[in-house]
């Protein structure tokens, strides 16, 4: 569009305008329409009605453009307006997909939703925008208030903006997550252990006696991918309980820890000053703190947490605490 055209398009938008009302009323009629071909409740229909008559930049057609199929767009519910408006959404649906890279399909968003006390209005009204269930979980903000989260895919984000009405900008943060991809046929992957090596594969005895070296060595390849609750060996921040049920959303009260210790791995530190779990000898061990994940939604937040620098894997668990034992369970190890 040059900028003559932008000029007119401009200058017929005001002139539709009504001076008088400024809010835009829109009729029953109006609502009822807008609420039929784009899903919206009736509040939000007469919101994004105002919003598109307020918006003197909106793109419209021409009359003799409308003329050509008004007949089959009428037939479908449409009348000028909101076939402009349709457009326009159609549009922004197409720049959202068609702007993505190879690397922004891999992308994840957090969308914020509202704190809890807000769960069954404002956190439902969003949720009825995205295109399939989400997966929500929570954790707390500065101020200690209970917060609930959904995770995207670009694609999924790019459908949920499409969806939205005007005027509704929700928090969407990029994150990158700890990735977790356990194997359901071998050891991988697994802290200090190539299972690529013949001694490290299924069925070899080595692999139970030296490297697991536990009463405890699973005949299954556990944890699972799925399996919960699962325990997880902590190393940094995260032996803070404080830091934890900010994480988790739980109560610092309701976090309990295990001393424990795990075998080959030591640590190291990225950025100079984050500590990173990395492979070593069979005789290195590293000392912390193990909790007990409950649910997947608690696991969820921890990757989140913990970004894209790290990878959950498995690794032989020792508590030092109490009655001791031995177990296999799962922790961060820096990528």
């Amino acid at each position: 569009m040059n900028f003559l055209a932008a000029c007119e398009e401009l200058a017929a938008n005001i002139a539709a305008s009504d001076p008088v009302d400024t809010s835009s009323h829109s009729s029953n009629s109006d609502q009822s329409r807008w609420q039929k071909l784009f899903g919206f409740s009736i509040d939000e229909a007469a919101k994004s009605i105002q919003d598109w008559r307020a918006d003197f930049t909106r793109p419209t057609m021409s009359q003799e453009s409308w003329l050509t199929v008004k007949d089959a767009k009428v037939a479908e519910g449409f009348d000028k307006e909101s076939y402009e408006y349709s457009i326009f959404r159609a549009k922004l649906a197409f720049r959202a997909k068609s702007g993505a890279t190879v690397k922004d399909e891999d992308a994840q968003y957090l969308l914020k939703l509202e704190h809890e006390v807000d769960r069954c209005s404002k956190s439902a009204d969003l949720i009825r925008y995205l295109p399939k269930k989400p997966k929500v979980f929570s954790g707390k903000d500065d101020d200690g208030n209970k917060t609930l989260f959904c995770l995207l895919t670009s694609s999924e984000r790019a459908e949920f903006l499409s969806a939205l009405p005007p005027g509704r900008p929700p928090m969407l943060i990029r994150v990158s997550i700890a990735q977790k991809n356990l194997s359901a046929t071998s050891f991988y992957p697994t802290l200090g252990i190539d299972t690529t090596l013949p001694h490290f594969r299924p069925n070899n005895s080595v692999m139970e006696r030296n490297c697991l070296d536990s009463p405890a060595s699973p005949s299954h390849f556990g944890p699972t991918q799925n399996e919960y609750p699962v325990w997880y060996f902590f190393y940094g921040t995260l032996t803070d309980a404080n830091i934890l049920s900010r994480v988790i959303g739980l109560d610092k009260d309701a976090i309990e820890y295990r001393q424990a210790c795990v075998r080959r791995g030591r640590l190291s530190t990225w950025g100079d000053k984050y500590l990173g779990l990395i492979d070593a000898d069979e005789g290195s061990k590293v000392y912390g703190w193990a909790y007990k994940v409950k649910s997947q939604s608690e696991e969820d937040s921890l990757r989140v947490y913990e970004t894209g620098k790290y990878e959950a894997v498995r690794c032989t668990m020792e508590f030092i605490d109490g009655d001791g034992g031995v177990i296999q369970g799962l922790t961060f190890r820096l990528v």
